[in-house]
């Protein structure tokens, strides 16, 4: 009887460190929440910076060149998946960048904006 009431206090001292620690909660609300507010700020910012860049008039003007509807374009953003938005907004930027250090000729420019509003239309037009 000793040896089986030893087993147990033995199994019961194993198992119940276990069992408190799987009941703690890994994250806290308030960690929860701040995650989600930084997630959907920086959404907004990467969303911000390509519709920047796709409003801007020598943008606007290369789409119309190329004949892409910027409503399309704007519509389509907004459907982004966060990680395809964040890409987007990146190479936004360095083609900004690399516009205004004079990396990029207009020519370029209007291949790159082209591509890029197609690229977006059709990752929309394939995910509905």
């Amino acid at each position: 009887m000793r040896v089986r009431f030893c087993v147990l206090l033995l199994i019961l001292s194993i198992v119940t460190p276990q069992l408190i620690a799987g009941q703690a909660q890994l994250v806290s609300p308030s960690d929860l929440h701040q995650a989600v507010v930084t997630a959907a700020q920086a959404r907004q910012k990467n969303l911000d910076d390509v519709r920047s860049f796709f409003s801007s008039e020598s943008v606007r003007a290369t789409l119309k060149t190329g004949k892409v509807d910027y409503k399309k374009v704007d519509h389509a953003i907004a459907t982004l998946s966060p990680e395809e938005l964040a890409r987007l907004a990146a190479r936004t930027n360095q083609i900004q960048k690399d516009f205004a250090a004079g990396a990029l000729t207009n020519q370029e420019l209007t291949y790159i904006v082209i591509a890029l509003a197609t690229a977006v239309i059709i990752l929309i037009i394939i995910e509905a």
